[in-house]
């Protein structure tokens, strides 16, 4: 029976694939920071630059995807950040390090409600993200946006909300992680082809 299950799942992925349309979806965009929020660990310590709250970052994301329904697509990528004000630098076994990037790996389904030329755009990517690749966590991130459409090539504009979430492992045996948390507001310009 587990077989059968199995041959089935694969023949539907199959199926679904090959009627799928393959596109992609490159942005870039200015996240407007919101506030940036820090719990400090034993021999971790979290300070922000000036006496800035917030956490401003220029990102950027390359999704490759597939159109399994009409205007609805899912696909995985690579994405990343870098902080451009309000950066924080956190303290480890008494080494201070400015934050100097973030790279992601990321999901994102996306929705488009064709108005024709005009498109409504939908988004919702996450994954795991690394930051200055010696410090693991996660991003998450929802936007809408509006776009023109010139035959399987679309511009877009759009905004929302994002958040990125690190912790900050502690550097002796028992102490406790520090953690870093940036909400920011995304303004994107998107181009996506298609197929």
């Amino acid at each position: 029976m587990k077989k059968i299950i199995v041959l089935f799942a694969v023949v539907l992925a199959v199926s679904t694939l090959g009627m799928a349309q393959l596109g992609t979806d490159v942005y870039v965009g200015y996240n407007l920071g919101i506030n940036t929020i820090t719990a400090d660990g034993s021999d971790v310590t979290i300070t922000k630059e000036s006496s800035t709250t917030s956490t401003s970052f220029i990102d950027l994301g390359l999704l490759v995807d597939y159109e399994i329904a009409d205007g609805f697509s899912i696909g995985g990528g690579i994405g990343g950040a870098i902080p451009m004000s309000g950066n924080i630098t956190y303290t480890k076994a008494g080494t201070d390090t400015s934050m100097q990037y973030a790279i992601d790996g990321i999901i994102g389904v996306d929705y488009t409600y064709p108005l024709e030329p005009v498109m409504l755009k939908a988004n919702l990517i996450g994954g795991v993200s690394f930051m200055d690749m010696s410090h693991m966590g996660y991003m998450v991130k929802a936007k809408f946006g509006v776009g023109y459409d010139i035959g399987g090539f679309t511009v877009s504009l759009g905004a929302g909300y994002e958040l990125r979430n690190y912790t900050i492992a502690s550097a002796t045996e028992g102490g406790a992680a520090g953690n870093v948390m940036f909400n920011s507001i995304p303004i994107e310009l998107g181009i996506t082809i298609r197929f």
